[in-house]
């Protein structure tokens, strides 16, 4: 039976809007190419709406990079964190959604990721922008939203390391998804670390104001969602904190924290729920911990202060260590106030201040560079 939504109108009266099926597969595939939005962004990421750039229509897929194209993805799309979308879309009444699809989106994203180029991908999308009258450029600065003219460059690189890392996003369109799909994009999302695998459920209504479209996204798992870095009782690696972190932007900029404390000689304390950074001084018998990362889950072990990243210290039990050159760096360098886009974390016994991934990643530059200065300072000492 064809649902119906009733609306009120400004009048006080209600209008039947009743649920109607496609006249055909192509008339979504056009309605998802022009309106990408209805592949619904923030039930996808609530706490960051995915937004999206077509790459292209019938996107086609090699079976080995010296060969030409074998097979036609529906849609391309790419979202703000540079990860490859590859979409599928069937009607219910088509016999694939119940016995192929499956399959078939898994043998494209295994030879896509082999046999794509960003390159490839740039100039497929390019093309798609201009033959819709749109400036590429400015397709690409909505995607970001970022203040400055976006580095389209620095975005396709981005997206030429997600292909090398295998990390795409499986989408399955239709008008409505079958119990069986549901149940097996739920459990391929449960279990692929580095591939999303969603559902996307788009209905048609029409009514005699117009029509409506309602999306409805499928296989948010509670265990794809707060996946963690490893067993309960397991410490963090390098490997399976990075792997812990879904948005690509927050992985990137966990990362170059990680890389630029390696660099300048920091050491490591790898624990269950974060990893802290600590540097040796020769004035000091121990070494001091600056900074504690830690990867997107609400566990946090026994500091329930530290999240997203910290950067703070210990205060001295000894007295006598506060009016050291080494705790003078630390106290500001433990400084929120200095911070404009910091919160303050704060325990017994503990000074300093944190930052979400999200602000994390936006400001990576300055982290980056307030974290190597404060190991030049002590190593200096």
């Amino acid at each position: 039976m064809a649902e119906r939504i009733w609306m009120r109108g400004q009048e006080g009266g209600f209008e039947g809007v009743k649920e109607e099926t496609y006249a055909a597969e192509s008339h979504l595939q056009e309605l998802i190419a022009e309106h990408p939005e209805l592949i619904d962004g923030e039930q996808i990421r609530p706490d960051d709406a995915r937004r999206w750039i077509l790459v292209g229509r019938e996107k086609g897929i090699a079976e080995t990079s010296d060969a030409g194209a074998r097979w036609s993805l529906d849609h391309l799309i790419i979202d703000q964190d540079a990860r490859p979308t590859l979409v599928e879309v069937k009607l219910r009444d088509n016999s694939d959604i119940h016995r192929k699809i499956v399959g078939q989106m898994l043998e494209y994203a295994a030879h896509a990721s082999e046999t794509w180029t960003a390159a490839e991908l740039r100039q497929a999308f390019e093309k798609s922008a201009r033959s819709q009258d749109r400036n590429p450029d400015e397709v690409l600065a909505v995607l970001l939203q970022g203040n400055d003219e976006p580095d389209a460059d620095r975005f396709w690189e981005r997206v030429s390391t997600n292909l090398a890392a295998k990390r795409l996003r499986l989408l399955f369109i239709a008008d409505r998804i079958p119990d069986r799909l549901a149940r097996v994009v739920e459990f391929l999302n449960g279990q692929m670390r580095d591939i999303e695998v969603l559902a996307v459920e788009v209905k048609r209504f029409r009514g005699g104001s117009g029509e409506m479209f309602v999306p409805r996204v499928i296989g948010r798992t509670a265990k794809a969602m707060g996946r963690g870095a490893g067993g309960q009782s397991s410490k963090l690696t390098r490997e399976s904190f990075l792997a812990a972190f879904r948005d690509d932007r927050h992985r990137e900029a966990a990362s170059r924290l990680l890389g630029a404390a390696e660099q300048k000689g920091a050491g490591f304390r790898w624990a269950q729920h974060q990893v802290a950074i600590t540097t040796k001084c020769s004035l000091w018998p121990q070494p001091a911990t600056i900074a504690w990362l830690c990867p997107p889950t609400d566990r946090h072990g026994w500091a329930s202060w530290l999240k997203g990243v910290t950067y703070g210290t210990r205060k001295p039990e000894d007295q006598d260590q506060l009016d050291t050159e080494v705790w003078k760096v630390l106290a500001q360098w433990a400084d929120r106030s200095l911070v404009s886009y910091a919160e303050e974390a704060y325990s017994k016994g503990y000074v300093g201040w944190t930052v979400s991934h999200g602000n994390a990643a936006d400001h990576i530059d300055d982290l980056v560079e307030r974290l190597e200065n404060v190991l030049v300072r002590l190593a200096a000492l």
